[in-house]
């Protein structure tokens, strides 16, 4: 049993490592294309589908690959363990991406960003002065900063439990005694 447990873990750390990769990659082509942070609007349903295929088919070939390394036996939980880890590999691999992107390629996105909501605010309450509005900004940039990365972590755990669980149930065979 304790085998069983270590080669789950080390095929979702192997695994893991690919997908974030590709995670990656496909971020980097995105920016070396459209030289931005994110696709443009005109190409969002390319995107998308495109995304959709990195998502399902990479956790589907690991659960796939599993099934194949454990005799062709696949539980439900041991899918779903596998959709939450890659998840939290395709959050991990975004981040760097992220920080590569703001820190290294274009650190001056943050700041950017940063004035246009400073212009907004100082455009929607005038009667502040410009040091409250930047206590303001800076205050909310922290706030913002941890509620995405908390909500993608959630968002990318639940659509990969999700799939894995729909991909689990598809591949689930019960082991013949």
């Amino acid at each position: 049993m304790t085998n069983q447990i270590a080669s789950i873990y080390k095929h979702i750390l192997i695994y893991g490592l690919i997908y974030g990769c590709i995670w990656f990659s496909y971020r980097a082509i995105i920016y070396l294309i459209f030289n931005s942070l994110s696709a443009p609007k005109q190409w969002n349903t390319e995107a998308i589908i495109i995304e959709l295929f990195i998502y399902i088919s990479g956790i589907t070939y690991t659960m796939y690959a599993y099934k194949e390394n454990n005799s062709g036996y696949l539980k439900l939980l041991d899918a779903l363990k596998i959709g939450i880890f890659m998840g939290i590999f395709q959050f991990i691999f975004s981040q760097i991406w992220y920080l590569l992107y703001t820190d290294i390629i274009h650190p001056d996105y943050l700041s950017t960003v940063l004035e246009r909501n400073r212009e907004t605010k100082m455009l929607k309450n005038p009667e502040l002065s410009a040091k409250e509005i930047d206590q303001i900004t800076s205050a909310a940039r922290s706030k913002f900063d941890f509620k995405i990365k908390l909500y993608t972590l959630i968002i990318n755990i639940s659509f990969s439990s999700f799939i894995a669980s729909i991909a689990g149930a598809i591949m689930h065979e019960k082991k013949k005694l």
